[in-house]
């Protein structure tokens, strides 16, 4: 019979059901059901194991009436279907999911008006019906049928997953991973939705519940730690210590039944299982102690060994060099220079002014004279930072992920891409690449090459997890030169002069024409100025060669977002010449400066293009964006959850680039924020000019307050036991 859920009656609730449990629960008839003297049944006593306890759901359930001394006539269940439901939100849903191709969201809402609840049958078994829907031609009918043939499975998994919240997208994307298997995984193993990237524990446990889960059940208890864990690598840290870890995991679970010891023992049956690592008494997830170790065996493993050419006389050479440019190096840029290219694996680091990027071009210039023939690898975190690079050495540059042949998402964290053939390999900031990228990168590089890492450890740490360069220089393994003394003289000499202050923690900040601040302690106030700044400043220096930055995305009116459509609507206000795509509430429009927020093929996180053009199909649209560099791509409104507005940038949006002039929005109400590392790398964006906009308060807290948390992570002791065993075995 199908029926909906109502009650449980037995155990209490649905929180202290475990798997395979005896329960007692009362259905809703969704059908005429008669009792033995013909009198229609409003309600059933259902009896049985694992009996579906989904609100708002209809199942059919079979099994066979009896008769208890105590309880008397009760249904005695055997097994059950979920009844999937095809609602109005749940097929225009599916359909304007962007996996099928030709239909938006309001050809999905003509379709649906047309056919109603008979929508997917008609896509079924007469889909040239929809040719009587306005803006659907034979052409874009085609397409729909091709799409739809291929994604018709991942119907059955939208209407169920939609009303818990999951996005059509992750539905479809749960499908494709999954296949023909992908309901019966989400009924009877729901928490494998986690696997599935914007989906989350949460989510999953909240379906999970909803079906009678345990709350103590193995399968919540796993995932919830495995959550705690990512959770934590989303903030940066690799590990959490053991006491931490077991502490925060209950947090997750909030389950008053659980203990500290229930946690341990699953955690440490998924230490014997492979799921997590144990090091240094810190918990890891194996994909990210996997990462770290193999940074650690092959730091160690080039650190150990010698380049394949070994130059001879390079003091001679620096001169030569010195003389070809007409430049005269200091002794720790001379010294910088010579470790470089008679090591096999060096570091670089310092501020801005301090040579950095003469030191590179001395570099590439010595070994391509000596050796002509040998490959060269200059590459750099971001598109932004290696076609500076490139533009400063005058070598070809491209990012670690064209490089590596590596592409965005988990396949970044597998660590496998191509192996390098380059004999000398140069990574400019370095302090930006995370574990996952740091792990590929340095299993690439072959055995008889240089490789040269180059960065600020001062500035932020990367987005991702890990502190690879801090980490690397802490372990005292790797030959790191430092770079202090300030040479740049030109304009832009007090942004460099007070990097350092800020570095060193002093306040006394410098002011004149090319480090500037206004004094405005009112948000709405503060959010004018910086609009006036920022037009100010695109008119002298050019749209492109100028940043404004927050710490804030949100939440503020002096956050990225507020301050994006503030200048996009002065900047390119709306005209009825100007098409217009959508995505979710945020819409686009031709003419928009957009930011790209992941990594995607030669499109890379972080660069900045225009829409040039919205082409039209009917109710449909795609973007056509200009990144610069014969970079033109399509976008469809599905692709355009990776752009953002490209006007404002959070500081962290900003590493990697360097602009004429900097625009800072710092507040006193963005204290949470405020942080040296975040400050020094907002200023050090700067090369002619800094404008802080803000209050003395929030310029003091940021000098003065270090980054509040060191990242969890052992890759300094990793790399240094690494060392010691090559040592005692040679």
């Amino acid at each position: 019979m199908i029926c909906e859920f109502n009650r449980l009656i037995y155990p209490a609730g649905t929180g202290a059901v475990d798997p395979g449990s005896y329960m007692v629960a009362l259905y809703i008839p969704c059908e005429k059901v008669l009792d033995v003297s013909g009198k229609i049944l409003k309600e059933i006593k259902a009896v049985g194991y694992c009996l579906p306890t989904t609100k708002k759901q209809k199942f059919d359930i079979r099994g066979h009436w009896s008769r208890n001394k105590t309880h008397g006539i009760q249904f005695e269940v055997e097994n059950y279907e979920e009844i999937i439901q095809h609602t109005k939100e749940g097929i225009i849903a599916y359909l304007a999911s962007g996996q099928i191709r030709g239909i938006g969201q309001k050809t999905a809402e003509k379709i649906f008006d047309a056919f109603g609840l008979d929508t997917l049958d008609v896509l079924d078994r007469e889909p040239e019906k929809l040719l009587a829907v306005k803006g659907v031609s034979r052409s874009k009918l085609e397409k729909i049928c091709d799409s739809y043939m291929k994604n018709r499975g991942a119907r059955d998994v939208v209407a169920f997953l939609t009303p818990h919240g999951i996005t059509p997208n992750r539905a479809v994307q749960f499908y494709q991973e999954y296949g023909s298997k992908a309901l019966e995984i989400v009924r009877n193993h729901p928490y494998q939705l986690c696997a599935i990237d914007g989906i989350g524990f949460k989510t999953a446990d909240k379906i999970a519940l909803s079906m009678g889960f345990s709350r103590l059940s193995p399968e919540r208890v796993d995932e919830g730690i495995l959550f705690t864990l990512k959770e934590a690598e989303a903030k940066g840290h690799l590990c959490m210590e053991n006491r931490t870890f077991v502490r925060e995991c209950l947090k997750t679970l909030d389950t008053e039944e659980l203990t500290g010891e229930m946690v341990g023992n699953r955690a440490a049956r998924m230490v014997y299982g492979g799921k997590l690592v144990v090091y240094n008494e810190c918990v890891y997830r194996r994909q990210t102690a996997a990462a770290e170790a193999s940074i650690a065996e092959n730091a160690a493993r080039l650190a150990a060994g010698r380049p394949e050419h070994e130059l001879k006389d390079i003091d001679r050479e620096i001169a030569l060099e010195e003389k070809r440019i007409g430049v005269t190096l200091s002794e720790e840029q001379k010294g910088a220079v010579r470790m470089a290219l008679s090591s096999s694996i060096s570091i670089i680091t310092g501020g801005p002014g301090t040579g950095k990027t003469m030191i590179q071009r001395a570099i590439l210039d010595i070994y391509r004279k000596i050796y002509p023939d040998d490959e060269t690898a200059c590459c750099a975190p971001t598109g932004q930072a290696a076609g500076r690079m490139e533009q400063s050495t005058g070598r070809s540059a491209a990012t670690i992920h064209k490089t590596l042949g590596l592409f965005a998402g988990e396949g970044n964290r597998s660590g496998c891409g191509e192996t390098l053939d380059a004999d000398l390999v140069l990574v400019d900031e370095v302090s930006m690449v995370d574990v996952h990228v740091a792990s590929a990168l340095f299993g690439a590089v072959k055995d008889g090459a240089r490789l040269i890492l180059v960065g600020d450890v001062e500035q932020l740490p990367s987005v991702g997890p890990g502190a690879v360069l801090r980490e690397l220089i802490g372990s005292g393994c790797i030959p790191t030169s430092y770079l202090d003394k300030i040479y740049r003289q030109a304009a832009g000499s007090r942004i460099a002069a007070n990097a350092r202050r800020i570095r060193l923690g002093d306040a006394s900040l410098e002011y004149g024409e090319d480090f500037q601040f206004i004094e405005s302690g009112d948000l709405s106030e503060s959010a004018g100025i910086l609009q006036r700044i920022y037009r100010q400043e695109a008119d002298a220096y050019g749209p492109d060669h100028v940043a404004l930055l927050s710490p804030y995305r949100k939440k503020t009116e002096t956050g990225v977002n507020a301050l994006n459509e503030k200048l996009r609507d002065e900047l390119n206000p709306p005209d009825h010449n100007k098409f217009e795509i959508t995505c979710g509430n945020r819409v686009f429009r031709e003419g928009d400066k957009v930011m790209q927020l992941r990594n995607m093929d030669d499109v890379s996180n972080g660069d900045t293009g225009y829409i040039q053009a919205v082409v039209r199909d009917g109710n449909d649209a795609e973007a056509v964006i200009d990144f610069g560099n014969g970079r033109e791509k399509t976008y469809d409104a599905g692709d355009m959850e990776m752009l953002d507005l490209g006007y404002a940038s959070t500081v962290h949006k900003s590493q990697g680039s360097e602009y004429q002039s900097v625009i800072i929005s710092l507040q006193s109400a963005h204290y949470i924020m405020l942080n040296r590392p975040l400050f020094y790398t907002a200023v050090t964006r700067g090369k002619e000019r800094v404008i802080i906009v803000g209050d003395r308060k929030a310029v003091y807290m940021a000098v003065k307050k270090k980054e509040t948390e060191k990242r969890g992570t052992n890759l300094a002791q990793r790399l240094a036991g690494r060392m010691t065993k090559r040592e005692k075995e040679a």
